[in-house]
């Protein structure tokens, strides 16, 4: 997995809880806030979001969506028959 992954991983996993987020951002920042990092968590989002077209994640999908569109500044595609409302 590329550097990063891990923490964009768990940071991904806890977007529900704000205050557990905020305390990841702060402990992880050094590996999250570098380009590499960047790259790690958007491969974490990926795998996730893969997830949520089979049907995992439900809560967490529209969450998912946001952080990958925050870290590309590109709002992502979301098929008319998605998991993801928009």
């Amino acid at each position: 997995m590329p550097f990063g992954f891990d923490a964009g991983l768990l940071h991904a996993d806890s977007l529900l809880v704000p205050d557990v987020v905020g305390r990841l951002r702060e402990e992880f920042a050094a590996v999250l806030d570098t380009p590499a990092g960047r790259i790690g968590g958007l491969a974490a989002l990926a795998e996730m979001l893969q997830a949520v077209a089979r049907g995992w994640y439900p809560d967490l999908a529209p969450r998912l969506v946001a952080r990958a569109e925050a870290l590309t500044g590109v709002r992502q595609p979301v098929p008319l028959h998605s998991e993801v409302s928009t």
